[in-house]
């Protein structure tokens, strides 16, 4: 929004995250204990480099005053100082041609008695730079140097395939369900704008003669029904495949479990309902666990939703979004290429990559919550995998619909029920974890890195914690070393894996075990006995009752929770 905020708006402005389309900063310096002004050549950069950043993006909103929780602090400069920070975009800003083409306004404005400076970013035709300084860009919550080509071709490509941007001659206001508008981005309608001035400022109508031309993407977002008139396939359908493989003809294993056909700012939610219903729980991951947990964790999958139905090229009307639910994996398919800059190769390192088809649709998303910051969702989607121990993602583009794919076989089974429970009781990290769990007889430094993708400094310094802690003993030295389980360790693992399997049996045809029955299960002595049996119990295995040669134990929680289904 290029338009002046008033104080109401803003205060509902500083409530908000940081993000794509806003920042904050503060204008204090509060090093050496004291409180004093930031330099002013640095608020120069800062402003020049900010509001660079945005128009090379989407645009966005900076805020200079405001500590980063939204708190304001205000600045202790002068006003004819306040008057050059609001002259930076048209002194610093300009294309490699030597133009100023970045349409960015700015107010003052006094919060709670600390004054404020903002500035309204538009984005650019095509890339700008900073003077002597480098084409910054806009990525989530953070700005990044990138080169000029890449932004150009980003922006190219926005206008290449811009079926959202288009307006449609057969379409009006009355065509639009403004109370969805309403409904779906409270915090940003205006007291002293109409809704219909909000689509405007958002750039999905235009004014024209004799009334308000309304673009493709407002009717995908807010249309009313029917909705075929707008876009024949604004849906989102769900299959259930048999098997791990679709079979044609009588031996036809695949049935359609849903299907929901709503306006974009409706869909996703819904889409979300359906499934989540369909997602069952997962026996081999409740075996790395110890829980029932979902075949797939619901960031990846609702991730994997929501930019299908986002990126998804609505130029092609012939498809829409399809969700697929095999034995062995998910699959969520949308019509379109990629669009430039992104590449495959990017997206299977789990690079954060910023570019949308539909940039106007995608912003309204991010704003209302619906949708993460572009460039988050793919490195989280990564990390939320790993996390439960699945293979990362993958990425295919093929016949013209670009195919993400979701495992739910465990990169690694375990030896053990008995070393997963053990593993679990470390204070380790997940990739630590993940390492004993898939190499409990050993591991070098590559095998580290291989299994969680990490440089070797990194895997040095996770194997080194482990060794100081007392988990791990190394072997050789150098590129030849090799890390196993300290003998401690390895004993407790030993003898775990040598008791619990026989407990457990016993345990399906007794009630109870007494200090007689493990004496004749494992053919030790009565002090023998009556040692472990206390080590058992004090690792929540076994649960003493009674005293003396009356005592008598039943299954922990520990032992009942690895026993069989």
């Amino acid at each position: 929004m290029t338009a002046p905020l008033s104080e109401t708006e803003l205060r509902a402005l500083l409530t908000r995250e940081e993000g794509q389309f806003l920042e904050f900063k503060s204008l204090w310096d509060l090093s050496g204990g004291t409180r004093r002004p930031i330099e002013r050549r640095v608020v120069r950069d800062m402003i020049a480099e900010c509001v660079a950043a945005f128009a090379n993006a989407e645009g966005g909103t900076l805020v200079l005053g405001v500590d980063d929780d939204g708190t304001p602090s205000g600045h202790g400069y002068p006003t004819d100082e306040v008057g050059k920070f609001r002259q930076v975009p048209s002194n610093r800003i300009r294309t490699p041609a030597g133009e100023s083409p970045v349409a960015a306004s700015s107010q003052v404005i006094t919060v709670d008695g600390h004054e404020l400076i903002l500035f309204h970013v538009a984005s650019s035709p095509s890339a700008v730079m900073v003077d002597g300084d480098g084409f910054p860009f806009r990525a989530g919550d953070r700005v990044i140097q990138e080169p000029q080509e890449v932004i150009n071709e980003r922006k190219q490509a926005y206008r290449r395939v811009g079926f959202e941007q288009r307006v449609r001659a057969d379409a009006s206001l009355e065509d639009l369900d403004l109370e969805l508008v309403r409904a779906l981005v409270p915090n940003l309608v205006r007291s002293d704008l109409t809704i219909p001035a909000v689509l405007e400022a958002y750039g999905l109508v235009f004014p024209k003669a004799g009334g308000v031309a309304v673009t493709n993407a407002a009717l995908l977002l807010f249309g009313k029904a029917p909705l075929g008139r707008w876009h024949p396939h604004l849906d989102v359908r769900f299959f259930r495949v048999v098997g791990t493989e679709r079979k044609p003809g009588a031996a036809r294993n695949v049935t359609q479990v849903g299907r929901v056909e709503l306006p974009i700012a409706r869909i996703i939610p819904e889409a979300y309902k359906i499934a989540a219903q369909h997602i069952r729980k997962s026996e081999k991951l409740h075996h790395l666990f110890f829980r029932e947990v979902p075949e797939y964790p619901d960031f990846a999958w609702q991730e994997a939703i929501v930019n299908a139905v986002a990126h998804r090229d609505y130029a092609d009307q012939g498809r829409g979004v399809e969700v697929w639910f095999y034995d062995d994996r998910m699959e969520v398919l949308s019509p379109g290429d990629l669009v430039p800059p992104v590449t495959l190769e990017q997206l299977r390192g789990g690079a954060p990559i910023h570019s949308s088809r539909n940039p106007l649709i995608a912003r309204i998303l991010v704003e209302a919550g619906i949708m993460r910051e572009e460039g988050e969702g793919v490195p989280r989607m990564f990390a939320e995998m790993s996390e439960s121990f699945l293979r990362h993602p993958e990425f295919e583009v093929r016949d013209s619909s670009f195919r993400v794919t979701l495992r739910n076989t465990p990169v690694f089974e375990g030896p053990s029920v008995e070393w997963k429970q053990m593993v679990e009781r470390l204070p380790l990290t997940t990739a630590q974890r993940r390492v004993l769990l898939a190499h409990p007889e050993g591991f070098t430094n590559e095998e580290y890195r291989e299994l969680n993708k990490v440089d070797r400094d990194q895997a040095y310094r996770e194997i080194q914690e482990m060794v100081t802690m007392g988990v791990l003993t190394p072997e050789g030295h150098g590129r030849g070393a090799s890390y196993h389980l300290s003998p401690e360790l390895h004993a407790t693992r030993a003898w775990l894996e040598g008791r619990l399997p026989a407990l457990r049996m016993f345990f399906t045809t007794h009630e109870a075990l007494k200090n007689a029955d493990y004496r004749e299960l494992f053919g030790v002595a009565r002090p023998v006995a009556t040692r472990e049996l206390g080590r058992l119990v004090a690792q929540d295995y076994l649960i003493p009752e009674g005293e003396r040669r009356g005592a008598q134990y039943r299954p922990g929680p520990r032992l009942a929770r690895g026993g069989p289904k």
